[in-house]
């Protein structure tokens, strides 16, 4: 029966040109992603499940024939892949440049498109040479496409394959032993052992092979499973406890203007004063809760330094700041700043963290390092300077954060290293506000999550718009919001640290996939090496 379904299947694709069939496949594939997870609903709960199949389309278009119909059809596939995970960026319609960003999220879909079309040719290509080693090697090769994903200054390392597991708890823990890395090769793995069945079921061959495969792979997934969910349910410790407000002051970025400011200010005085009436050690505002350069508004500088006093707690913020390049230079050119401010009040100061990891186009144009001449293109972007100091904040005897802004903390190795041993609360600030109710904000949140199974600390997030939420070092959310809501989490939270792997060894997965590649490519050139050898005839 599945033999006669599968035939009909592809009569039916192959039958015409119909190149609507993967870029149907390819928007698809994004279902197994966030928000498809039970973080959006609980109905949703076994969604995940879905990307140990979701590459068997790809893998499907890119080694049929003729060559040429494939490497199109592969490529409309791969195009449609992208615009799946990345759609939402056209929902930042802000300061008028809609048509620009629109622009830009159709040449993101063909650019990055073209990342996995590569890989899709990898795929037919080891395939072929490598029939019985490249459901090891190609999962390899897919982590390297990933990996590269968070090099150069073009870096977006969004929604890799390995975060659909996140909605999978007990299976994400093996983030804690490879990074989010582990995950995607697994899952790859999976995709490749079913792919393999699936074409033995076609073409009526033996499938006892296959079906094994099949089998150890699940009891594989069924043994990490196990492992997580001892490993999640393991006694914590109660102490050292912190009491941390997070202030969702939500305000809505499509609307500021003139005005904005002053109902910022108020409606933060307003939070405060009740998140102080719980006893805080530390009140959490999201990036851009205060929209103006903080430091350089002495009036509003010392607001902040009092709400803080009168808290009796320190207050994170995220704001502008600017710095004159060189004070003595007549020009007085300055830089600025996407800033995260701590408040010192013994000292009437503000503690400044810069983000180092700018939003290529948004808030840095890439490579104008090395071509000056870029810095003069306005695409509508913020222009910021990279900061240069991995701070962390000391708060007090039991509590010690590494601040994180927006997309920093969707870079793995970013993250791990700068978290010291002392170090026992992730905070990331964001405004996910210009998404809109789209699928970026919950998958902003899931990679986040996947920082604190990998490095077994705990996460205070605090979103201008949502999803602002704690979470445990084994990736549990304890509490969270909504989207667009103005809200408040006060909670008492177990501060700890579990050792991990990946926090102490970082992305050694990378490597080893890395000698996968290289050992796989010389077992193909031994055997190249040899057919010639034989095929040469030997003189008399």
């Amino acid at each position: 029966m599945l033999q006669v379904i599968l035939k009909k299947i592809d009569a039916y694709y192959t039958g015409a040109n119909r190149f609507w069939i993967p870029i149907l496949c390819g928007l698809l594939y994004s279902l197994c992603l966030p928000p498809f997870s039970g973080m959006l609903h609980p109905a949703l709960t076994p969604m995940p499940l879905l990307a140990f199949a979701a590459l068997i389309p790809f893998f499907y278009f890119s080694t049929r024939a003729p060559r040429r119909r494939a490497l199109i059809h592969t490529y409309l596939h791969c195009a449609a892949m992208t615009l799946g995970q990345y759609y939402w960026i056209g929902f930042d319609t802000a300061g008028g440049f809609w048509i620009l960003i629109l622009i830009g999220v159709a040449l993101i879909s063909l650019v990055w498109g073209a990342l996995y079309f590569a890989a899709a040719l990898a795929f037919r290509y080891s395939m072929r040479r490598l029939p019985r080693l490249y459901i090891f090697v190609y999962p390899a090769v897919w982590v390297l496409v990933e990996y590269f994903r968070t090099t150069t200054d073009l870096a977006f390392p969004w929604s890799y394959l390995g975060y659909s597991a996140v909605g999978i708890l007990p299976l994400a823990q093996l983030s804690s032993v490879t990074g989010v890395w582990g995950l995607s090769y697994i899952i790859v793995v999976g995709n490749i052992a079913l792919w393999e069945l699936l074409r033995a079921y076609k073409s009526g061959a033996d499938t006892r092979r296959q079906r094994r495969n099949v089998i150890v792979w699940a009891a594989l997934i069924l043994a990490i499973f196990a492992w997580g969910a001892v490993r999640m349910y393991a006694k914590a410790p109660q102490t050292p406890v912190s009491k941390i407000a997070i202030v969702q002051s939500y305000m809505d970025q499509f609307h500021w203007g003139r005005g904005s400011l002053d109902t910022a200010v108020t409606v933060s005085d307003s939070m405060v004063k009740v998140a102080a009436k719980y006893k805080p050690d530390i009140m959490i505002f999201s990036e851009s809760a205060l929209m103006c350069y903080l430091d350089r508004r002495p009036e509003i500088r010392q607001q902040v330094l009092d709400w803080a006093r009168n808290a009796n707690a320190p207050i994170v913020a995220g704001a502008l700041h600017w710095d004159y390049v060189n004070e003595a230079e007549t020009k007085r050119d300055y830089n600025s700043y996407n800033t995260v401010f701590l408040t010192d009040v013994d000292r009437d100061s503000l503690l400044r963290y810069h983000k180092i990891l700018l939003v290529p186009f948004s808030e840095i144009m890439p490579f104008e390092a090395k071509f000056p001449i870029l810095s003069r293109v306005n695409l509508g972007g913020a222009s910021f300077k990279r900061g240069e100091s991995e701070s962390v904040f000391r708060i007090n005897e039991n509590l010690e954060i590494a601040p994180y802004i927006c997309y920093e903390i969707i870079f793995p190795d970013f993250v791990r290293r700068r978290l010291k041993d002392s170090t026992n609360l992730l905070v990331n600030v964001t405004n996910d506000g210009w998404f809109g109710r789209t699928s970026g904000p919950y998958q902003h949140a899931v990679m986040a999550q996947t920082r604190s199974i990998e490095n077994g600390i705990t996460l205070a997030r605090s979103a201008n718009s949502g999803i602002s939420m704690f979470v445990d070092p084994y990736g549990r959310i304890t509490e969270k919001t909504g989207l667009y809501t103005r809200d408040m989490m006060v909670r008492d939270v177990c501060v700890y640290r579990v050792k991990t792997l990946y926090n102490r060894f970082g992305d050694w997965v990378v490597w080893l996939c890395l000698g996968i590649v290289v050992a796989g490519a010389a077992v193909r050139s031994a055997a190249l090496i040899k057919s010639k050898s034989l095929s040469t005839p030997k003189s008399k």
